[in-house]
């Protein structure tokens, strides 16, 4: 019989998202695009950079083609491969396929949500994403925690919650599938800003004025592109960027405190995620003055000549 879930990426987010299903008594295919990873799985159960041992309802496939045999897949994989895995599905899928992404970002270049790149590979409609305040840390630990998962589709919400929530993990819906993409790609500015910001030694006034004022850049990011402003205020958008900004161990706030430091950043994905929303901002005629702030922190901006800009901005009313 064919499995009901599957994974497609199996790096540390996607085995643990394995992992939560399988300790549940569900039956899920981890696929991996890297042979050598497949078969150290197959092999160890132990996911690299994880405590986690994957139970015996975790199915580590050889092909994507046993992957895809699944109704309900989520997919874990960077943005810049994320299209190139979706050519591959697309001959394997189903009309009747409920696809989640888990990626907090958008297409670089295009500026796509990863949502529309899977509708216009595949012509899969049934799409979501998983998103909030999940630490994978904290999960291996059992921790309490929640997430949402965002979907056009009622029935996908409340399918892909089911197979994931636990007694320690809470999982709700939202029907606004572009305000929980553009919540999750605004957690990479403001966690490269909360970086800068800790390295620099400055308080919690000013880490308010950072999580308030990108939550109004969300909030106009997602109205333009056809979404709710008020779902940014939700686990998808604050709640996930409080739990990053106080993270010192997360890498884009670690790249954040490098920058303050004049150093590169060392994460080219979180630079191309920045670059990525301020083009989206260009075409849309957005300020969006905060991304664009780390955008030139990015680019050689001392990060005290990108605040002060900030501060010397004219007068406006809050919205």
């Amino acid at each position: 019989m064919s499995p009901h879930v599957s994974v497609l990426g199996a790096g540390p987010f996607g085995a643990t998202i394995a992992w939560i299903i399988g300790e549940h008594g569900r039956d899920v295919r981890l696929w991996s695009s890297n042979k050598t990873k497949r078969t150290r799985l197959r092999k160890t159960r132990k996911p690299p950079g994880t405590p986690i041992t994957l139970g015996d309802h975790v199915e580590v496939v050889d092909t994507i083609d046993e992957a895809m045999e699944a109704g309900l897949v989520f997919i874990a994989v960077p943005p810049a491969h994320f299209r190139s895995v979706m050519k591959v599905a697309a001959p394997l899928m189903r009309a009747e396929h409920r696809i989640i992404h888990t990626v907090k970002g958008l297409e670089p270049g295009s500026g796509k949500a990863l949502s529309t790149v899977i509708s216009e590979e595949t012509r899969c409609l049934q799409t979501g994403v998983l998103a909030g305040p999940v630490v994978p840390h904290e999960i291996w630990r059992g921790d309490a925690m929640s997430a949402v998962v965002g979907s056009q589709y009622r029935a996908v919400a409340v399918e892909a919650a089911a197979v994931l929530i636990s007694p320690k993990l809470r999982v709700y819906g939202s029907l606004d599938l572009v305000g929980v993409e553009v919540a999750g790609a605004m957690r990479t500015p403001l966690g490269l800003a909360a970086g800068m910001l800790h390295e620099m030694g400055l308080g919690r006034a000013t880490k308010a004025f950072l999580l308030t004022r990108t939550l109004a850049e969300a909030a106009q990011l997602s109205e333009s592109l056809g979404g709710n402003a008020a779902t940014v205020s939700g686990l998808a958008g604050i709640g996930d960027w409080m739990v990053t900004a106080e993270d010192m161990n997360a890498p884009v706030v670690q790249a954040g405190m490098r920058l303050a430091k004049g150093e590169d950043c060392a994460h080219p994905e979180a630079a191309a995620r920045v670059h990525t929303l301020i083009e989206l901002a260009d075409r849309r005629k957005l300020e969006l003055p905060i991304t664009r702030a780390v955008g030139a922190v990015l680019q050689g901006t001392p990060v005290q000549e990108a605040l002060a800009g900030l501060m010397s901005r004219r007068m406006s009313f809050e919205s």
